[in-house]
């Protein structure tokens, strides 16, 4: 089952009890790089990178469990099922040696296969996120609340989104929204990724055992990595940037002005360019 445009084509794969979509950016026989969204994302968030990276890379863009086009998952959203899809997809494609892009919790899933896979991995990005979370985050997560689960108009979805990201453009802004939510028989716009998803709380930047385990997983990689940051982003400090260059001396990073925490909708080509000297092109 498949769709196209004429950039890519859109693919389903069923691995692990779950049909993923992902979006094929061509370019056969070209090393391979597979990009990961974050939580309630979905894989359009890549596009302007993948359509660049295209030009040397064959690139995959996934739409994760129970995100975007791809089914709910019956098993949930443990950070190691997340993992298994990767190592799976990785498997079934036969793919020898990869780059792995990342943003938010896809740099979580990114760092864990890496550190377990280290003859795959030639080299791989994380997009702003990081073993823990800032101070100021800390904060912010202690005024946490789900996202609305309902809309009635797509104008109320994006002025959510506007709330939340007024740093993209008007126009990526809509395009995002538009891949997140679709509207149902009864008239409601709803988000396309399970509500299990946006109503849970992640664990990730606060139970110590995820921290420990992304720390340990940073100092035991032996492939070159980059952190990408959001200039106006809160969710990596500047203390865990440094405490990632003593872990392991194969990282390094890089500041996107302009950008907030969806670092590839806010300022795509500006992150193209960020990651260019890394990868090499």
């Amino acid at each position: 089952m498949m769709a196209s445009s004429n950039l890519y084509v859109s693919r389903y794969i069923k691995l692990n009890g779950v049909d993923l979509r992902y979006l094929d950016w061509g370019s056969e026989g070209k090393p391979q790089l597979i990009c990961l969204h974050g939580n309630s994302g979905q894989a359009h968030i890549w596009d302007e990178f993948a359509e660049r990276m295209s030009e040397d890379y064959h690139v995959y863009a996934i739409d994760q469990r129970g995100h975007g086009e791809s089914s709910w998952a019956p098993d949930g959203y443990h950070r190691n099922n997340y993992v298994s899809d990767l190592t799976a997809f990785i498997d079934a494609m036969a793919i020898k040696n990869v780059v792995l892009v990342g943003l938010s919790m896809g740099g979580w899933n990114s760092l864990l296969y890496a550190e377990a896979n280290p003859k795959k991995v030639d080299r791989f990005i994380m997009v702003d996120i990081a073993p823990e979370g800032s101070p100021e985050l800390g904060e912010q997560r202690k005024k946490w609340r789900p996202a609305p689960l309902d809309f009635y108009t797509l104008t109320e979805a994006l002025n959510w989104a506007k709330e939340n990201n007024p740093w993209a453009t008007e126009k990526r802004r809509q395009k995002d929204v538009a891949n997140r939510i679709r509207q149902h028989p009864d008239g409601i716009w709803r988000w396309k990724c399970d509500p299990a998803i946006t109503t849970y709380h992640l664990p990730d930047n606060i139970e110590p055992e995820y921290i420990q385990r992304y720390w340990t997983a940073i100092e035991n990689v032996t492939c070159p990595f980059l952190e990408v940051r959001g200039k106006e982003s809160i969710t990596v400090g500047d203390e865990t940037i440094r405490k990632m260059e003593k872990s392991n001396n194969l990282f390094s990073s890089v500041d996107v002005h302009g950008a907030g925490h969806v670092v590839t909708v806010d300022k795509p080509a500006e992150f193209i360019e960020a990651t260019k000297e890394f990868l090499e092109i």
